[in-house]
């Protein structure tokens, strides 16, 4: 179970959230000004696509977190949701909140949809907690909930392939491959490689630069890892102050050494740099843009860097 209360009270965090699980989802998302009840809000842009044409759709999503009250989201609480979807011309309106909204409120939401006024939605804490149990925003938890993360550890699914899956664990999102095995490497071996991943660090007071597992290939045969990781580093970070994918992987060589994992062989360490734009609406560490191009080679364990 998701508590929550591990939100602040001020809903702050909680909207972040509600923002993050929709871009999750694939939706384009971003703020706009206070609405009507004297909350932020959020515009939701979804396509639709049919056989000749594309349109889009704007929704206005209202963010109501209520759960260290337990208190239900009642109608007044709603404000003018239709004058504030007209403001910017959104057809739909979504409620999201960390309780459950009225009866009462349900009820004028359905009315809303029903005179074809304004498009309605809600989502309350089972719903958004069933969202949050999909592979592409499973690792919100461990970011947004970490005491409740503590009982979602690892998650693991089965994708395209038997010797093929995809994972999450702690805040990660990474693919799972074996040589020629049903079952995928073990699990201690992987969360060893993101221990010696998380002891590289690099110097304070600089931009943005991160290293995130993208997938570990496994070769059951000889026993041996590949540990596929991206150098994520912001646009702006001078070419001088970056470091080299050769130098990140003699740091994770060098840390393995150090951190003396006697139980597994030396993984080949695969890193790639990854320019980012850390400040855009549409950023997160895990896009799927980083791992569509090289789902063939997570598979096969065929390096993306020859180093």
């Amino acid at each position: 179970m998701i508590n929550f209360k591990e939100l602040p009270v001020d809903g702050i965090l909680f909207e972040q959230f509600v923002r993050e699980l929709y871009m999750r989802e694939g939706y384009e998302i971003h703020w706009t000004g206070v609405g009507s009840d004297g909350g932020r809000d959020l515009v939701l842009t979804e396509k639709l696509t049919g056989s000749l044409s594309t349109k889009e759709r704007k929704w206005l999503i209202s963010c109501k977190h209520r759960a260290h009250s337990g208190k239900s989201v009642g109608v007044k609480e709603l404000g003018d949701f239709s004058a504030d979807c007209n403001a910017i011309d959104a057809e739909g309106f979504i409620l999201a909140c960390s309780t459950q909204p009225s009866s009462a409120t349900i009820k004028r939401l359905d009315e809303s949809s029903s005179s074809k006024k304004i498009l309605t939605r809600y989502e309350d804490a089972i719903s958004l907690e069933k969202k949050l149990m999909h592979p592409n925003t499973f690792n919100l938890i461990n970011q947004f909930f970490p005491l409740s993360a503590k009982s979602f550890e690892w998650q693991i699914y089965n994708a395209y392939s038997p010797s093929f899956w995809c994972a999450h664990f702690k805040d990660y999102f990474f693919y799972m491959s074996s040589r020629d095995a049903t079952t995928f490497p073990d699990l201690i071996d992987v969360e060893n490689i993101i221990v010696i991943m998380e002891s590289v660090h690099f110097l304070e007071n600089e931009l943005f630069q991160s290293l995130r597992l993208r997938s570990v290939y496994y070769d059951n045969k000889h026993c041996t890892y590949i540990a596929f990781i991206d150098y994520l580093v912001d646009r702006d970070v001078h070419r001088d102050k970056k470091l080299s994918p050769g130098k990140i992987r003699k740091m994770l060589i060098d840390k393995f050494v150090e951190l003396d994992f006697n139980k597994i062989n030396m993984p080949d360490w695969d890193v790639l740099e990854v320019d980012c734009n850390v400040d855009s609406d549409h950023y997160h560490g895990d896009h799927k843009s980083y791992y569509e191009p090289y789902i063939a080679d997570f598979k096969s364990g065929n390096m993306r860097t020859y180093i």
